[in-house]
């Protein structure tokens, strides 16, 4: 049996406790602590090539279930819970009647809300994805805390709506904060009393409402308002860098294209991005890299990807990228060549 039909990308955090098995139950149970209509998870091709592992974590009424399956079905008779699918690699096609949505990894999440209806999951290949399941008077109540509207006021959005969430807003990267969110997870997986203790509920429910509505909950100053002259200049660094991608890009640079000191420049990105300037880069970098490998050429190599990404080393971006999506770049290379 080869490798490339059994192998499993990282889940989304308990990865060094959740074993590995070939029994679809397994994944079943797990998925069934955030959805208890859950009637099915069935393999899709050769039975014998199926592998998942997952884990459940309970914060409160938060349930987070991180799964890593090969290609297979999940199917849901009347569900009523309203659930938020991330994807950490991969992508997944959920099917509600005539209405279909499908999620990538790093670009969209899905949106169900429930309703007691009925549905079916479809993953064509090796994926990793969170399920959240949320308790919608929270997050109705997180949405109109964030706003500083009263407990009864109307929502200026619809949380009525199964639909797909955009995890990019911006140059802000809803996906890049509940990766970070699941690395606190993960170092406490064992120890939901700590989780609870530390309010990871609470962050993960403003990081969702941001993703649901970011005209409305984002504030002003982190919407690149055209008025605004730092908006505009972060902006035009960001284009910058887009452009430079491939070459070295020092903050000193940076900071001439900002037109202010470094400190300014840092307080702007942390401010207005949530990251510093070396690490949007970094992301960028790695995202383009992401996109580049899952559309490489026969001749195309990790070297030259790295390279033309503006990696210089190439055991640092083998280490990052990994990281961040859960396989060697080599490995998503043979899976693009298979």
């Amino acid at each position: 049996m080869s490798r490339s039909s059994t192998w499993l990308p990282t889940l989304p955090f308990g990865d060094s406790v959740a074993r590995i098995s070939k029994d679809t139950s397994g994944c079943q149970r797990a998925l069934s602590e955030a959805i208890p209509s859950l009637r099915s998870c069935d393999p899709i091709g050769n039975p014998d090539h199926f592998r998942q592992r997952a884990i459940a974590v309970r914060v409160k009424e938060l349930c987070l279930v991180a799964s890593a399956t090969s290609a297979m079905t999940a199917k849901a008779e009347r569900n009523d819970q309203t659930l938020l699918l991330v994807p950490f690699h991969g992508s997944t096609t959920l099917r509600l009647g005539s209405l279909s949505l499908t999620s990538a990894a790093g670009q969209s999440a899905i949106f169900v809300r429930g309703r007691h209806r009925s549905g079916d999951t479809v993953t064509r290949g090796p994926r990793s994805s969170l399920c959240i399941a949320l308790d919608v008077t929270r997050l109705a109540s997180t949405v109109r805390d964030m706003l500083g509207l009263s407990p009864d006021a109307e929502l200026p959005f619809e949380l009525d709506r199964d639909r797909t969430v955009p995890l990019i807003h911006g140059g802000i990267s809803f996906d890049t904060t509940i990766r970070r969110l699941c690395n606190t997870v993960d170092a406490h997986v064992r120890q939901p009393a700590v989780l609870m203790m530390m309010g990871i509920d609470d962050s993960f429910y403003r990081t969702i409402a941001m993703a649901l509505a970011p005209e409305q909950l984002l504030p002003s100053v982190l919407l690149a308002v055209e008025s605004d002259d730092d908006a505009n200049r972060i902006r035009q660094v960001c284009e910058h860098i887009k452009a430079h991608i491939t070459e070295p890009l020092t903050l000193t640079h940076l900071e001439q294209v900002f037109g202010r000191g470094a400190r300014s420049l840092q307080l702007a990105f942390l401010k207005r991005l949530g990251v510093s300037p070396t690490r949007w880069i970094r992301d960028h970098r790695l995202d383009l890299a992401h996109q580049r490998l899952e559309t490489a050429k026969p001749e195309d190599s990790v070297a030259a990807i790295a390279i033309g990404c503006g990696f210089s080393r190439l055991s640092t971006f083998s280490r990052e990228y990994a990281t961040r999506f859960g396989e060697q770049p080599s490995k998503a290379l043979e899976r693009r060549r298979a």
